[in-house]
């Protein structure tokens, strides 16, 4: 039995672990539940994105996101200007034709150097268009042009993998003396070292982000929350959630998975850290969703309470019905085992009992 009990208590310390999928590794912080605004702030977030996903699947249309690096739309369709990038050709030849026959009565325009760049960020010649940004900002002395040329060349760095070239830009962004004007730079920079891993130089940005957050846009607040939940930082990143969901249920430029990422991790946050009336209400909410996305997560997470609270057939039904949902996720891998576990342990309870020995399964 004791064998027996202490293998139970092996895949309970594992579901936790599994519980924090999204939202980062254990810790514990002090937590306390939505306030009643929050709490109205969460339904408008679910009711939104709910309305929005719906709208675009009647319509047949796909999500119109932004690409990154550079946060454009991608093409609709099929190209409907064949001649573009021979126009674009034809404007750097004359532009550096221009750049090289200049006299000493012209002067050196930055406007024409951020010009040629952006030509050649549409050709996909990343390296010499970060030459010509370089050109653009050492002539900018009026600095008419400073955001835009810090912007793009973050974006140009990124996509030519150039790491040396994104770490100077990154260092130069932290360095401005406000972040207002340079949220897009600090959004990119954080995905930038969040694909890349690298945890010192994202908690150097976030500190430079901290001084100022007060004032930060709701797109650089989500990537604020992102980052310091990796970073396993959840007392703060539920800080800037609760000041997302009480901005109201508009889209506040995110995408629909980074929607949904604040709807599950606030729960996920309160569940991680012991609030569990907090997170069984919101995962309720989650489960009687419309969206498969929103309900199987809610499901499988107040399953993962039930098979922590001694609940195991309550558990093994949930378990199972996410194993049957649409394919959301691996994290429906660990269901379709979870179901057979909690069945098992629930059918070993049952029989013990008789004899004093469900005591041993119940937490």
């Amino acid at each position: 039995m004791i064998k027996k009990n202490s293998k139970i208590s092996s895949l309970m310390a594992v579901l936790l672990v599994g519980a924090s999928l999204l939202v980062g590794h254990y810790s514990p912080v002090q937590a306390a539940g939505l306030s009643n605004s929050e709490s109205d702030g969460y339904l408008q977030w679910m009711h939104s994105l709910e309305k929005a996903m719906q709208s675009r699947a009647e319509s047949g249309l796909d999500e119109g996101n932004l690409l990154y690096p550079f946060d454009l739309p991608g093409w609709q369709g099929e190209e409907t200007r064949p001649y573009r990038h021979l126009s674009i050709s034809k404007a750097v030849n004359e532009l550096e034709k221009e750049w090289m026959l200049r006299g000493e009565s012209k002067t050196n325009s930055p406007l024409v150097a951020l010009a040629n760049a952006r030509n050649y960020v549409n050709l996909s010649e990343f390296d010499s268009a970060l030459v010509w940004f370089d050109t653009a900002a050492e002539l900018d002395n009026s600095q008419n042009f400073t955001r835009e040329i810090s912007r793009e060349r973050l974006a140009a760095a990124a996509a030519n993998r150039d790491s040396l070239a994104m770490l100077t830009c990154i260092t130069n962004t932290v360095g401005s003396s406000t972040i207002t004007g340079h949220e897009s730079e600090y959004i990119l920079g954080l995905r930038w070292l969040l694909i890349h891993q690298d945890s010192e130089s994202v908690d150097l940005v976030l500190s430079k982000i901290k001084s100022e957050d007060n004032i930060l846009t709701d797109r650089l607040r989500f990537w604020v929350a992102f980052s310091l939940a990796w970073r396993d930082n959840r007392a703060e990143s539920l800080e800037h959630l609760r000041i997302l969901i009480g901005s109201g249920g508009l889209s506040r430029d995110l995408t629909e998975k980074q929607r949904s990422w604040v709807l599950f991790a606030i729960p996920d946050f309160f569940f991680l850290d012991g609030e569990n009336a907090s997170a069984t209400s919101l995962y309720n909410l989650l489960k009687n969703s419309a969206l498969p996305e929103l309900s199987t997560w809610g499901r499988y997470q107040i399953a993962n309470m039930d098979f922590l609270a001694g609940r195991y057939l309550r558990a093994s039904e949930g378990f199972k019905r996410v194993c049957d949902a649409k394919r959301l996720g691996t994290w429906q891998d660990q269901a379709c085992e979870m179901t057979l576990i909690a069945s098992e342990i629930e059918r070993i309870k049952s029989e013990g009992e008789p004899y004093g020995a469900g005591s041993f399964y119940t937490p």
